[in-house]
């Protein structure tokens, strides 16, 4: 099974107009190469560490070539440059888990994400971690949709070592996983072991 790529967009706009005809050329270049915006929001918010920009943009891809078409395409370039002339920005593909069956919500629900990077300061409590997060992440309907896979930065700068996202199904399920009490202990246990910066957002509808 080919896994799909994330395109992660973090970006400062100070040219609406144009940042919006940016939106309205781009969308249907990245569509034709099977992109899906997940994500397009200003409604941050910062979970841990620090976030440098005040929007975000989350783009699923197919497959990583699939992103880098969509990117490197000579339709996109002219279109790249509305968008460079009306923000700032860091732009990352990262390489993603496999899709699983359960993906997708029921058409009426909006889903709730947690992105992360992350530098780890020790690898020692990544076992114990590993095998004790499943209960409470299939409690609350937790879906790893990037755990540390491969990434190439395109524009900007991302400073950590790795990649995490979550979705979840709602943004009350988001709370009583990520402040209950099943994944406390868990979390702590990783917030001693890391350095990050997490955000959190909610999504288009599924």
């Amino acid at each position: 099974m080919t896994n799909p790529t994330y395109m992660i967009v973090a970006i400062d706009i100070h040219d609406p107009e144009t940042f919006g005809r940016y939106v309205e050329q781009a969308v249907p270049l990245l569509q034709e190469q099977g992109g899906e915006i997940l994500a397009a929001t200003p409604n941050l918010t910062v979970e841990r560490g620090a976030w440098p920009r005040q929007r975000l943009t989350l783009i699923k891809f197919p497959t990583w070539s699939q992103a880098e078409l969509f990117y490197q395409s000579d339709a996109y370039q002219p279109v790249k440059a509305l968008r460079e002339s009306a923000s700032d920005g860091d732009l990352v593909l990262v390489q993603g888990q496999p899709d699983s069956e359960s993906d997708k919500l029921d058409g009426q629900s909006t889903p709730h994400y947690l992105l992360g990077t992350t530098t780890m300061t020790d690898t020692g409590w990544i076992t114990e971690y590993m095998q004790k997060t499943p209960p409470a992440s299939a409690k609350f309907g937790v879906q790893g949709l990037i755990m540390g896979g491969d990434f190439t930065v395109l524009e900007g700068n991302w400073p950590r070592e790795s990649f995490v996202l979550l979705k979840l199904p709602s943004a009350r399920a988001y709370q009583d996983f990520w402040f209950g009490e099943e994944y406390r202990a868990m979390k702590e246990l990783r917030e001693a072991n890391t350095i990050a910066d997490h955000v959190s957002f909610a999504g288009v509808v599924e």
